[in-house]
């Protein structure tokens, strides 16, 4: 019996405090760069696993814990990651519409001499 008490103690694995904060960090950074309208399915999945990790250490199911916070903190690593090619994409795309109307511009002056 002793020995049976001693595995289910071992089994228990501290709360991941620093894996909880890190998924929230991430997250963080995700919704402030855009993730709501850039990828918000990851967003989203992000946080309900970030709520799930939270759940299982409240019920000091560290190991389960520290798995969940380790998966939001990838799903809002991807958010961010995808709120950013967004950006980067809508830049490109602005620069090569004025590039555009730039070298329109320069062929109307060039024909009006």
């Amino acid at each position: 019996m002793l020995s049976a008490l001693l595995a289910g103690a071992c089994a228990t694995a501290p709360v991941p405090v620093a894996d909880l904060d890190d998924a929230r960090a991430a997250i963080a950074r995700a919704q402030a760069a855009g993730a709501e309208r850039d990828a918000p399915v990851e967003l989203r999945f992000a946080r309900e696993k970030l709520t799930r990790a939270q759940a299982a250490a409240a019920e000091k199911d560290g190991k389960q814990a520290a798995s969940l916070a380790q998966q939001a903190q990838a799903d809002a690593e991807l958010a961010l990651a995808r709120s950013r090619n967004a950006r980067a994409r809508a830049d490109v795309q602005s620069r090569r519409e004025e590039n555009e109307r730039l070298r329109r511009e320069l062929l109307e002056e060039g024909g009006a001499r």
